[in-house]
């Protein structure tokens, strides 16, 4: 499962990075951190399989980019990888040798809501493109979104949620 290294974001030469790690991405809080720490492009390496989340692909790091304000760089790997003993999935299906086809799919997204063309689905390839770090500040100053959360508040419920008594808050409609 996921490290608990927490959320590091690094400052190079190319700008502040960091690097969701593959199932981070279906987190929204694991965008957020990356965002509150100060990232500029977030990588997110993965080796998913076509059955398992290929429907969110397009979607979540995408919409990370929107709503954290930075660059995100999705890559998939391709091919199918067979295993010399089968395994079981736990999904009640037969016994198998490999996890299924890795959809590749590889693209970047941009804070203001553009993208790449995605890569080939079953060829390896290399996605050349050229960002601009200073979009993110146009964004952030049109858009306001980091202006506008309410990261005390998400704070409070979130250091609640960990507590063992706690109850949601629920407004609950009156049969009057």
């Amino acid at each position: 499962m996921e490290g608990n290294t927490g959320h590091k974001v690094f400052q190079t030469a190319y700008g502040r990075i960091a690097v969701n790690i593959c199932y981070g991405r279906h987190h929204p809080l694991n965008w957020l951190a990356y965002g509150i720490n100060g990232a500029e492009i977030v990588f997110n390496p993965s080796a998913t399989v076509g059955a398992l989340s290929e429907p969110m692909w397009p979607i979540e790091a995408r919409n990370a980019a929107i709503a954290n304000s930075y660059f995100v760089a999705c890559n998939n790997r391709v091919g199918t990888e067979t295993f010399p003993n089968e395994f079981t999935s736990a999904d009640g299906k037969p016994a198998h040798k490999d996890f299924g086809h890795f959809y590749g799919s590889s693209y970047v997204a941009g804070p203001n809501g553009g993208r790449t063309p995605g890569l080939n689905r079953v060829r390896d390839g290399i996605l050349i493109c050229e960002i601009d770090l200073n979009l993110i500040q146009q964004i952030r100053d049109k858009w306001c979104f980091q202006m506008t959360q309410r990261t005390e508040i998400y704070a409070k419920l979130l250091a609640d949620a960990v507590k063992p008594d706690f109850k949601p808050d629920i407004v609950y409609e009156t049969t009057d």
